[in-house]
């Protein structure tokens, strides 16, 4: 039986389209029907009812749908064991937040494209909510993100914790009272913050009942909220592994503000059905480019 038949199947069931599996597969739709009918010939039942809106399983496809997907996942497991890396082809579609992009992303695609030089990989850069529903939805594989998916279909792993400093331009830096800082000091200035459903932003507005006149502004780029602290725009809540460059070189300055923000959590989070050998190999790759990152970093500190 061709297991890529069983891919098709597996794929309009989660998915609960042809289009969409289709999209997942990079084939036509008329690919997958072709699929399907082959199994449904080959079974003697039909697998899904259709009409015009909706896919839905039969009891037969109901039965069939976890035997295929062991199927699958013993084929990639027998790959992954047996197979050298360079026979690995396909896609993997990976998101990635902007933290990890101004930091190790490109040491990893290095890697990975040393290993499996013969597969493509297409990366989506954006927000932690809209990469999680990417992820729920099938339209990407793994993504590295900053807070832990819960459906239990998706595998997460701890990739790394980045600290997290207020930060300013040195001209509104000299503005501020000297000696440690209460988060009452910062809020008569400009607040730069992530976009509203971050972890960042639900940690500054517990502060927000403090401060009756505070002013927050929303990004969902990363780059965009370095370029306008730099500037002197206000004060942000940002990644030290990010903008360490900066503060060396004096275009930053990090505040000695009580307390400090809460850790930046780092998640791989992978869709474990069906099984992706490529995903686990990139979550490994990962977490090498993470470790490595820190420690050029320290020595950098040492360094200065």
């Amino acid at each position: 039986m061709n297991v890529r038949f069983l891919e098709a199947f597996v794929w309009v069931a989660k998915l609960g389209s042809f289009k969409g599996a289709a999209d997942k597969l990079f084939t036509t739709q008329a690919g997958i029907s072709s699929r399907i009918a082959t199994l449904e010939e080959q079974f003697g039942v039909r697998l899904f009812e259709r009409d015009r809106r909706n896919v839905t399983l039969t009891y037969q496809g109901s039965e069939l749908l976890p035997y295929a997907e062991r199927m699958i996942e013993l084929q990639a497991r027998m790959q992954s064991a047996v197979g050298k890396t360079e026979s690995f082809s396909g896609v993997l579609r990976i998101g990635v937040i902007e933290t990890v992009v101004h930091t190790w992303l490109p040491d990893l695609l290095s890697r990975f494209a040393a290993l499996y030089p013969n597969v493509t990989l297409e990366l989506f850069s954006d927000i932690t909510p809209r990469l999680r529903d990417d992820l729920l939805r099938g339209t990407l594989d793994c993504a590295l993100l900053s807070e832990e998916i819960t459906p239990g279909f998706i595998e997460n792993r701890r990739i790394a914790t980045y600290a997290m400093r207020w930060a300013t331009s040195p001209a509104l830096a000299a503005q501020l009272p000297p000696g440690p800082l209460s988060f009452t000091d910062i809020a008569r200035f400009p607040i730069i913050s992530f976009h509203r459903e971050s972890s960042v932003y639900r940690n500054i507005a517990q502060k927000a009942t403090e401060c009756a006149n505070l002013r927050v502004s929303y990004f969902s780029s990363l780059a965009a909220m370095v370029d306008l602290t730099r500037s002197g725009f206000g004060i942000a809540p940002l990644p030290v592994a990010v903008i360490q460059d900066h503060v060396a070189q004096g275009r930053l300055v990090l505040l000695d503000l009580v307390p400090q923000p809460l850790p930046l959590p780092l998640v791989a989070s992978v869709r474990m059905e069906p099984a992706l050998p490529l995903a686990e190999a990139l979550v490994m790759l990962a977490r090498e480019a993470s470790e490595n990152f820190t420690a050029r970093s320290a020595m950098q500190v040492l360094a200065t």
